[in-house]
């Protein structure tokens, strides 16, 4: 057990001293509101952009994660970008299927729509016809009353 101790303790002063030591290139990486070491920055930069895109962390917990990062095992650092690379395949492919229910629910709406504009034009020329055979009707009555005047 006295192995796995000193190893946590080293771990956890090279994560204390990371934390501490943050070079300029890495705080020019990194947003002002996230405090990554540097070290973490330098060994797990894909992990780092991960983190800061996922979107089930508060910036709280991100910051707790690039904090502990340098203290975590191989394992945990393989389990935890899976579950990172896991959760943004989900959301792309959620993403895609909703652009798709989006695109159909478009395509419906718009033929609803061409639909009704058609049905609106055609009851305008209705009314355009019923209004000119009214007017033509008026108008063959005054011609006969002409010619019956005559």
């Amino acid at each position: 057990m006295e192995p796995t101790t000193t190893t946590t303790q080293t771990s956890t002063a090279q994560a204390a001293q990371g934390a501490q030591t943050t070079t300029g290139q890495a705080a020019n990486a990194a947003p002002a509101e996230y405090n990554v070491p540097a070290v973490v920055m330098q060994k797990y930069p894909d992990l780092v952009e991960l983190i800061k895109k996922t979107e089930s962390m508060s910036k709280d917990e991100r910051n707790y994660w690039f904090q502990i990062l340098p203290i975590m095992t191989d394992e945990q650092v393989v389990r935890l970008r899976k579950i990172l690379d896991d959760e943004a395949n989900q959301l792309t492919k959620l993403d895609s299927e909703y652009q798709s229910e989006l695109a159909k629910l478009n395509e419906k709406h718009l033929k609803e729509w061409d639909d009704f504009e058609r049905t609106q034009k055609r009851d305008e020329l209705k009314k355009v016809e019923s209004a000119s055979s009214a007017e033509e009707a008026k108008h063959q009555e005054d011609l006969l009353n002409q010619l019956g005047q005559l």
